[in-house]
């Protein structure tokens, strides 16, 4: 009789003490799932370990040299995206086939796009309850610091205190993709698809940590995390002999998901054109999230939060118009999307709401498209997007211990961005012969160039065989 068993796997590449880092010169971590006369249930794959958060370098520490954060390291304090949790640390993810070393699925800028996807699908009841225990995810930041980033109320005196004192967070989370989550099982024998590689590129420091209060002084400029206890769990299902004589013979197959390909671009005009050549024949849907550039890769501000586009003087910029085109023309909208902080008394931004303001919502129609670009709204029953999030009730301001300041939004952060639903009934769009394009008319005056990271959702199918696989889009 045929029975599921649960394996482990330690990663391909750690440090000499079973550490990983991006500090330490190791941005890539590996594991790979052997070949093996069993059937693989990707859903099933998780990544555990351990996550220490280190404020900087203390020489004096015996054995360790970095100098945890603490509960009372006070207003300039180390703290990482609460939406995100362990996620921040994933920039990249990459599935390859493990005899070829051909690639399978591969998601860029994979951190902002789980802050988009966990946002629209995981209630705020979620994001404290058990994606709290298994992806150290939080409803607010000061959850996030002192359940997470914290390492005790202080280090004592001596730097052999600090050492005893460290508390690693543990975590174990699954790795939402096309690939891993389309319910099709994957042969592990060697005749036929084989084994698997998962490759999580991490993400820098300055990226995915960052100051509270937007200063970095001598305390937290070396800010940095580690990983420890890594390994890969997933279920395998054993074959019996006639099972395993009837997959024998099964040489190719094809796996069908939808997938995720990422660009990244900038802005710095009143009117922008964005305009890419995808080569997609089954694009699904497409949506995009902003990030003043000056934010990436900086300890002083949140590289990793979904904000609004911003003057340089903190406030929000509004958009007047939007248009999402297709060689040129309106598609799948025939009409141009005026935004409804153009209506009359409805405020920009909070600098210039003043007395006279009435709301100061986010356009409703634009939040829904987003939200169904991301996952159509007959498959989601629970989001924690919410007029808190997706309001212009907050600045840029880089100092999170003041309440305007986009550090301390209610229901997980801010969850901003745009997106439009290109199919209707899962067929997608071709767009491998027309370019896809974005119009924004908006009130970015000043010199402040915006990052815009687009994610386009698409249909492909993986053709595997005994030469290897084949991955079309």
């Amino acid at each position: 009789m045929s029975s599921s068993r649960f394996i482990q796997v330690r990663p391909d590449n750690v440090n000499s003490d079973q550490t990983i880092s991006f500090k330490s010169g190791f941005p890539t971590l590996s594991f790979t799932i052997p070949a093996q006369n069993g059937i693989l249930d990707p859903r099933s794959i998780r990544i555990n370990g351990e996550l220490m958060v280190f404020r900087g370098f203390d020489n004096a520490a015996a054995g360790r040299p970095g100098f945890p954060v603490y509960d009372q390291d006070g207003a300039n304090r180390i703290t990482m995206d609460n939406r995100l949790g362990i996620y921040a640390m994933w920039d990249q993810l990459v599935i390859r086939h493990n005899k070829t070393k051909q690639i399978c699925e591969n998601i860029q800028n994979y951190n902002r796009y789980m802050s988009q996807y966990l946002g629209l699908t995981s209630s705020v009841q979620d994001l404290t309850g058990h994606m709290n225990e298994s992806s150290l995810i939080q409803p607010n930041a000061d959850a996030m610091f002192f359940n997470v980033v914290a390492n005790g109320t202080s280090a004592g005196s001596g730097g052999g205190v600090a050492v005893k004192a460290r508390r690693p967070k543990s975590f174990s989370c699954y790795l939402p993709c096309g690939f891993l989550m389309n319910g099709q099982s994957v042969n592990l024998m060697e005749n036929a698809f084989g084994g698997l590689t998962i490759e999580l590129h991490l993400s820098p420091d300055s990226n995915c940590l960052f100051s509270r209060s937007g200063v970095v002084d001598a305390n937290n400029a070396e800010a940095h995390y580690e990983l420890s206890k890594l390994s890969l769990s997933c279920e395998v299902h054993d074959l019996d002999a006639e099972e395993l004589a009837r997959l024998r013979q099964e040489t190719t197959g094809e796996h069908e998901f939808n997938t995720i390909t990422s660009l990244y671009t900038t802005i710095n005009s009143t009117n922008a054109q964005i305009q890419y050549s995808l080569g997609l024949r089954y694009l699904q849907s497409a949506f995009l999230n902003f990030v003043p550039a000056t934010h990436i890769n900086s300890l002083a501000s949140n590289g990793l939060a979904l904000t609004q586009m911003s003057n340089s003087g903190g406030g929000l910029v509004s958009i007047k118009s939007l248009q999402f085109l297709r060689g040129g023309s309106n598609y799948p909208l025939d009409f141009t999307i005026r935004d409804n902080s153009q209506i009359t008394g409805n405020a920009t931004d909070l600098a210039t709401a003043g007395a006279n303001a009435v709301f100061q919502v986010s356009d409703p129609q634009i939040n829904r498209m987003l939200a169904e670009s991301v996952v159509p709204e007959a498959m989601v029953d629970k989001t924690s997007m919410s007029p808190a999030n997706m309001s212009r009730n907050y600045t840029l301001s880089s100092n999170g211990g003041l309440a305007p300041s986009y550090k301390n939004i209610k229901a997980g952060g801010p969850l901003y961005g745009l997106g439009v639903r290109m199919s209707q009934f899962n067929s997608g769009e071709d767009f491998s012969q027309e370019q896809f394009g974005v119009s924004l008319e908006s009130d970015l005056t000043s010199d402040n160039p915006q990052g815009v990271y687009l994610y386009f959702k698409s249909k492909a199918k993986l053709v595997w065989s005994a030469s290897g696989v084949n991955l079309l889009k």
